[in-house]
């Protein structure tokens, strides 16, 4: 499968990063932007929109399918994303650029189930889910939603494969929660 670099499509740099854990991710989580797609420029724009309106470090999503199945990197694989609050650290989001009010073409669901077959052999067996799972929103759209709710699970299911459930670590990062509680005393200084 072919991805879209983020210098390819000439993104800006991020104003910080946070790593995705790759232990801690069980989620991939499907989403839509709503607007239309007009190439590249179409994944600036949301960039843009990410960090200039919403204030975010970087472009919410991991990835992100075009409606000809075209798929950009947004945050990638290794970094957490902004796309579903209080699932980020343990997620992927993909987001479908377009609306998925009234379903998407083949293509970009092809490009959907590959990027959910890739991260399943990077992390594990994944719980596939929707924005609107996770979130109050109608994201990402009643076709769409509809659509992933019967998918296939990945592409190896649809040959009768099936991908092992990987152990979870029960022992927790302990540098990352020491970043958490120092961000969390750094917040409550009196400014």
């Amino acid at each position: 499968m072919k991805i879209v670099s983020r210098a390819e499509w000439k993104a800006r740099p991020a104003k910080s990063k946070s790593r995705l854990h790759p232990d801690r991710v069980s989620k991939f989580i499907l989403h839509h932007t709503t607007g239309t797609y007009g190439g590249t420029e179409t994944v600036r724009n949301i960039q843009r929109f990410h960090q200039d309106t919403r204030g975010w470090a970087d472009i919410g999503y991991n990835f992100l399918v075009s409606p000809r199945g075209k798929v950009y990197e947004g945050r990638g694989w290794e970094w957490r994303g902004a796309h579903a609050r209080g699932h980020n650290s343990d997620s992927v989001g993909v987001a479908y650029i377009g609306d998925g009010k009234k379903g998407i073409p083949d293509a970009a669901k092809t490009s959907i189930l590959n990027l959910l077959q890739e991260a399943q052999e990077r992390f594990g067996a994944l719980d596939r889910m929707a924005h609107r799972d996770v979130g109050s929103t109608t994201c990402p759209g009643d076709g769409l939603y509809a659509w992933w709710q019967d998918a296939p699970e990945t592409l190896s299911d649809a040959a009768g494969e099936e991908l092992p459930r990987r152990s979870r670590n029960p022992v927790p990062d302990l540098r990352d929660g020491w970043k958490r509680h120092l961000a969390r005393l750094r917040d409550r200084r009196p400014r």
